[in-house]
């Protein structure tokens, strides 16, 4: 391969974030284009401006070493990324020192598509092989909720909390990815990379289609299992269309929503009541929702960010969950819920950053 330098693990994790802040950056709403979330979840994202995407290529291992001039252009061209970058070499030679860089050892071969060109000189990780590299700096309860965010129509960050944008990969991409890593390895006779394990694990606690970090976080809670500090409840479907009943549609003039966390084919429904919803058309949206779905015989929950930071209101919140789904609740131990405040507590402090002030959940 060429020279040049090839950004992964916290660096690359940043990269696509950038790219999901352009992209919602080249997509704005207008009179005639409505906002980009809408445009995702109701339109499939038809004519959506993807041109901040980076190009995937075949290329299936990193640099053999750190290219000193190109990481020198990446510092002129984006200087917040450049600082404390993490570079993948593939030789353990070319872990030479990089002022102002880290390099980490990234050895063997990858499928094709494992890396992006973020420029000419400059490759990133794909979001499956970020999810993996992730999986050797972060703990479990980190990872997967990196995961809801590559699954999810979201990126963190940008000019608020979080700016909504088209799903980078999928649980599903991310599974054929792992698989087809341990198969090209296992052909070659390579070992495998650090981090298979883990990346595996954390996978099967993340969904697709979170439109929110909030989101993302409620079903954390309700679905972990409780040794992680959840309420062990199935996992919902996120932001998936519900199909009213052809009476219901017939009498509303509306055939389906698209809501927050369903269950059972949008039988049992839970809406979010998010920092986005101060909106007061989708507030006006969701009243509206609840009401139809409620008349058309749908089990209908709601929350927001107070419940979520409280122990009993939350309880009550997955108590009414599992009756609805048939299942029986258990009085939790003193330790499980002491691990539920803890899971909480961590994932509203994450929703929070460093600098807000919501205090703890009790």
């Amino acid at each position: 391969m060429g020279e040049g330098i090839c950004l992964g693990f916290e660096s690359a994790q940043m990269a696509w974030r950038q790219v999901g802040w352009r992209i919602a950056e080249s997509n704005p709403a207008d009179d005639t284009r409505p906002p980009l979330l809408v445009r995702i979840l109701f339109y499939k994202g038809s004519g959506l401006d993807l041109s901040p995407m980076p190009e995937r290529t075949r290329i299936m291992r990193a640099p053999a070493r750190v290219d000193p001039g190109a990481y020198e252009a990446l510092r002129e061209r984006d200087a917040a990324l450049a600082a404390g970058a993490h570079l993948c070499v593939s030789r353990r030679r070319g872990r030479r020192h990089v002022a102002g860089a880290r390099t980490h050892l990234v050895s063997g071969r990858y499928p094709p598509g494992a890396f992006f060109r973020l420029a000419n000189d400059v490759l990133v990780a794909s979001p499956e092989l970020t999810f993996l590299q992730m999986a050797r700096t972060v703990d479990l309860m980190d990872l997967v909720v990196y995961g809801f965010e590559i699954c999810g129509y979201y990126a963190r960050g940008g000019p608020s909390s979080f700016v909504n944008c088209p799903a980078l990969t999928s649980v599903a991409r991310i599974a054929t990815f792992l698989d087809r890593v341990e198969r090209l390895r296992k052909s070659r006779g390579e070992g495998m990379p650090w981090g298979m394990v883990a990346a595996r694990r954390a996978l099967a606690c993340v969904r697709d289609g979170a439109a929110s970090p909030e989101e993302a976080v409620v079903t954390i809670v309700l679905s972990m299992p409780s040794r992680l500090g959840g309420y062990g409840i199935p996992a919902p479907a996120l932001n998936g269309a519900v199909r009213l009943s052809t009476a219901c549609a017939d009498l509303f003039g509306i055939d389906s929503f698209v809501c927050d966390l369903s269950w059972n084919g949008g039988q049992h429904v839970l809406e979010y009541q998010g920092t986005q919803h101060k909106l007061r058309s989708r507030r006006r949206y969701d009243l509206r929702k609840g009401n139809v779905l409620v008349a058309d015989g749908r089990d209908v929950i709601e929350m927001n960010r107070d419940i979520l930071k409280a122990q009993g209101l939350m309880d009550e919140v997955a108590k009414s969950l599992t009756r609805v789904l048939g299942r029986r609740w258990r009085r939790p131990s003193a330790e499980i819920a002491t691990r539920r405040i803890r899971l909480r507590n961590r994932l509203i402090a994450d929703l929070n950053g460093p600098t807000a002030d919501e205090g703890a959940v009790f």
